[in-house]
């Protein structure tokens, strides 16, 4: 068995070390070799080392039994391990409490956990949310000249809010794409009939998404702000 990078593989040990319900220890992690056991008494051993020409971290020996008694309290269920586990849940419902967090660990994995421990995972999840958003709203305009230079005869346009750029801020307030094939298509084919339609997103960026429809279930233009 092989991973990618040392990442990868101490991600693996988790993963395992929660299933299982054992108190892995990493003993010896350098750039060549990576060493785990388990509890004191316990035959558990696995070594892992970089090999020759081969990419990644190779699994050289393991002795893959256990003599040891189920550990509730397990080190292994660090912030960061939580922060991944639950990103997904976060991320669809930033309202998902610490509570429900720490019970599901509890009931799903048989592994305690502390409400702060919870706490400081979402709040990874949520720093990394808002500075990903961030960083996709800073691309916007990159993404629009994109647009215009791919797609020619396409209408794009990019809105910056008028009250922040009064305080030296450029935030963004509405987008509006309609591409050229849309158009073209449309205008070929589509009888003279245009439903317009409009849902709230929901998430850490609120806003409205409308969309312009023709007769023939083709969507050729949509307003986001």
């Amino acid at each position: 068995m092989t991973y990618q990078d040392k990442k990868e593989l101490k991600r693996a040990v988790d993963e395992y070390a929660i299933s299982r319900g054992v108190k892995l220890s990493i003993v010896r992690s350098n750039r060549k070799t990576f060493r785990v056991v388990c509890q004191d008494g316990c035959p558990f051993t696995l070594y892992v080392s970089t090999h020759g020409q081969i990419v990644g971290w190779q699994v050289k020996n393991i002795y893959n039994e256990h003599m040891c008694a189920r550990v509730f309290e397990n080190p292994r269920a660090s912030t960061k391990w939580l922060a991944k586990y639950f990103k997904n849940k976060v991320q669809e419902d930033p309202n998902f409490k610490t509570k429900d967090m720490k019970n599901e660990v509890q009931r799903d994995l048989k592994v305690n956990v502390s409400v702060f421990k919870c706490k400081r995972a979402k709040k990874l999840i949520m720093d990394e949310m808002q500075g990903s958003f961030k960083d996709e709203f800073a691309n916007l305009e990159a993404y629009y000249n994109e647009l215009r230079l791919s797609n020619p005869g396409s209408n794009v346009c990019v809105e910056v809010s008028q009250e922040g750029l009064e305080h030296g801020r450029r935030i963004f307030k509405r987008m509006y794409v309609c591409f050229n094939a849309s158009k073209v298509g449309w205008k070929a084919g589509c009888w003279p009939l245009i439903g317009v339609d409009g849902t709230f997103l929901k998430g850490k960026t609120r806003g409205i998404l409308l969309t312009t429809v023709g007769v023939d279930g083709v969507p050729f233009g949509a307003w986001t702000s």
